[in-house]
């Protein structure tokens, strides 16, 4: 059986196919922006837009569909997207879908955050897009022979990471020795390593023919908060940066809630899924590595 991943050459999407292959799964990487990087021996590639391949694709396959451009000015399409992939796939041969969620669905929810939980009410565009996707493969779920799981990452962080996020604006700070400005961080976030999401993900998309059908959420993430602050500052030390690390420079966003982390129960009991990598290790590693952050 094949595993069709798509969004192959993302920050998650790579990772994902490479774990599928060293497990020696048949892989099918999709991604309308070329191949990924050290794309894996045996792994076919197709490029172009998952909505007009998947759709036609033959043979029995599992979809790990996690095609998402990060444009967050651009949320209500990519949500729009998702559902009209998710209304052309009546391919006999999908035996389901594995989705990818956020923890920004929670919005301004504090504390330990479960999959019971109903979305906040002061969502980010991005936030609002991943519930609506989230509603739309439930409902595709609901069909008799239909299933899925939808993936949910707490603050996933590793190598391949660019953008405005915390983490890699910090390391590109340091390694230029830019002064980099940031709130007071003390907010306290549940920070998993992309190695742990990909791993997560490639147990999801190997396991569903046998998982009861329906749909399940399960929330992926250390399943303890971490301040912001300290994991900057180990950021700031790795690269002897410290003077250069503005904290309070910056306000807090409005609704910003103080504490956000992961209630573990479901995926555990799901996949047997649970992280590896503590985040000082992860930090640490990710100060090391001379590769280049990916544009994705």
């Amino acid at each position: 059986m094949q595993i069709v991943v798509t969004g192959a050459a993302g920050f998650i999407g790579r990772q994902v196919v490479a774990y599928l292959a060293q497990d020696g799964a048949e892989v099918v990487a999709i991604d309308s922006a070329g191949a990924p990087d050290n794309l894996p021996d045996g792994v076919e590639f197709v490029r172009g837009d998952a909505a007009e391949i998947v759709p036609e694709w033959r043979g029995e396959f599992v979809l790990a569909h996690l095609a998402w451009y990060m444009d967050r000015s651009n949320a209500d399409a990519q949500a729009a997207s998702v559902e009209v992939l998710l209304q052309t796939l009546g391919n006999p041969g999908l035996h389901g879908v594995v989705g990818m969620g956020s923890a920004e669905e929670y919005g301004e929810r504090e504390g330990c955050l479960n999959e019971t939980m109903a979305p906040g009410t002061r969502l980010s565009a991005y936030g609002w897009a991943k519930v609506e996707s989230c509603r739309a493969l439930r409902r595709w779920a609901e069909t008799p022979g239909n299933k899925a799981v939808w993936l949910r990452p707490f603050i996933a962080y590793g190598p391949g990471q660019s953008g405005s996020m915390a983490i890699p604006y910090a390391i590109a700070c340091a390694r230029e020795r830019h002064q980099a400005d940031f709130s007071e961080g003390l907010q306290g976030r549940d920070f998993v390593h992309v190695h742990d999401v990909a791993r997560g993900i490639a147990m999801a998309a190997r396991r569903l023919p046998e998982i009861t059908g329906g749909f399940t959420i399960c929330n992926m993430g250390c399943g303890k908060p971490v301040r912001l602050r300290d994991v900057l500052a180990r950021i700031a030390r790795n690269f002897d940066a410290e003077e250069g690390f503005h904290f309070g420079a910056r306000p807090m966003r409005v609704g910003e809630p103080a504490e956000q982390y992961a209630d573990l129960q479901s995926v555990k009991r799901l996949l047997g899924w649970e992280a590896s990598i503590p985040w000082e290790q992860g930090i640490d590693a990710l100060c090391e590595t001379e590769e280049n952050f990916n544009h994705r």
